[in-house]
């Protein structure tokens, strides 16, 4: 860690210019305890990071084909002490990045297989950014305090005029004040915590063709409740799986463009003007882990509930109507103050429905393992009639993860000292 450090090679939290490759750490329980935190700091972090992601299977709905036991190595059988994600603007750069780490690690640092290749989803010769069901990915994140925004993309939580506001930093990094002005929780000492972060780390694999055949087989029958028919350039298809995510394909969202495709990735969209879900269903995906001001009181119900989010994708792309036995999915990251966000998403909006009026029904698209249902409700104004998705099987399964702490460099100076002391 040191020489990494004297080298240069950690990438700090912001640039000027974009690097050719970036290099970052995080750390579980373990790594920490390996790297000799004393018993004292290392009772001071989080329940939830001290267990670590296996132990807390159950609850995240890991079960089934999901469950550990089912896992990707490193993840099955062994705990991961530390991981180094390295990124790349081209294959060599990355490679000769990752080239230079491993001449760097000293003796005894055992570089644990297999490696978890990902890159920007290609179709053909170009790049496209997608993921493997088809719809554009990373299209929203909070707009932080103190941070530049992204224009168009990035939004802050809801007020009571219906605008949004930026998210105070605390709630992703520690040290800053959060909503309601109050700090995280942070583990001691002050400096190995402050301008630190967590990290939720989940390899989540797609079944592509499970989808698609899902979807095909029930458009013909959700195309019966649209009188008139649907417009020439939407297909039943494609309007069944915007109503099943939230958006479009081409990440429009229901709420601006509820007969066709926009061809917008506008994010100052509410869905208060849209409580019964004619719009956008109630149980949509991007609408369950993004309520925005769903759920009335002004948004103050899912301000505490946000995540900086990437989703970095593996496998190659599957054209329509073919099927192989590459596997394929999403690294799925997001960073937070705290574990208890992640969680509270994961079990209480994705895994069961009641907040948003859908009972046991899990989130359709990546919902946990039993065969659910889901609810798309008829849109009076234009005489759609209500549609029910029955028997919809698990699309995405875990294969793999773990929490980190992910320290500043400040920090990582600090570990690499070895003269953590929790007073």
């Amino acid at each position: 860690m040191q020489k990494l450090l004297d080298a240069g090679y950690v990438t700090p939290g912001q640039w000027q210019e974009k690097p050719d490759a970036t290099l970052n750490l995080a750390l579980t329980f373990d790594g920490l305890r390996a790297l000799d935190v004393p018993e004292e700091s290392l009772a001071t972090f989080p329940a939830e990071f001290r267990e670590g992601m296996k132990v807390r299977a159950e609850v995240l709905g890991d079960v089934g084909l999901s469950s550990p036991e089912n896992w990707d190595e490193p993840w099955k059988t062994r705990r991961v002490h530390i991981l180094v994600m390295i990124y790349g603007r081209t294959a060599d750069a990355l490679e000769e990045r990752c080239r230079t780490l491993r001449q760097l690690l000293q003796a005894g640092v055992e570089e644990l297989a297999p490696d978890q290749p990902a890159e920007s989803f290609s179709i053909g010769d170009g790049a496209a950014r997608r993921e493997h069901f088809g719809f554009a990915d990373g299209l929203s994140n909070p707009d932080v305090e103190g941070v530049p925004r992204e224009a168009g993309k990035d939004i802050g939580n809801p007020d009571h005029s219906g605008r949004f506001r930026k998210i105070p930093l605390g709630e992703f990094i520690l040290g800053y004040p959060g909503e309601g002005g109050d700090l995280a929780p942070m583990p001691l000492p002050n400096l190995l915590a402050h301008n630190a972060t967590y990290m939720v780390f989940r390899k989540l694999e797609q079944n592509v063709p499970a989808f698609r055949d899902y979807i095909k087989a029930q458009a013909d029958k959700f195309a019966r409740t649209i009188p008139g028919g649907l417009p020439d350039d939407v297909s039943a298809e494609e309007f069944l799986a915007a109503k099943m995510m939230g958006r479009w394909q081409d990440g429009s969202s229901l709420i601006e463009y509820p007969h066709r495709p926009g061809k917008s990735l506008a994010n100052a969209f509410a869905y208060a003007g849209d409580p019964a879900g004619a719009r956008c269903p109630l149980g949509a995906h991007v609408r369950r882990t993004n309520p925005r001001d769903a759920l009335g009181f002004g948004g103050k119900t899912m301000s505490r509930h946000r995540l900086i989010r990437r989703g970095i994708t593996y496998g190659k792309f599957l054209p329509p109507g073919k099927e192989d036995n590459e596997r394929r999915g999403i690294i799925f990251i997001a960073f937070n103050s705290g574990f208890d966000q992640f969680e509270f998403v994961q079990r209480f909006w994705v895994n069961f429905g009641d907040d948003f009026e859908q009972g046991n029904d899990a989130d359709p698209i990546v919902g946990v393992g039993r065969r659910g249902q889901m609810v798309i409700p008829g849109d009076e104004a234009a005489g759609r009639r209500p549609f029910i998705c029955f028997d919809i099987p698990r699309f995405v399964e875990t294969k793999g993860g773990d929490y980190f702490f992910v320290p500043s460099l400040a920090a990582l100076r600090l570990l690499a000292s070895g003269r953590v002391h929790a007073s």
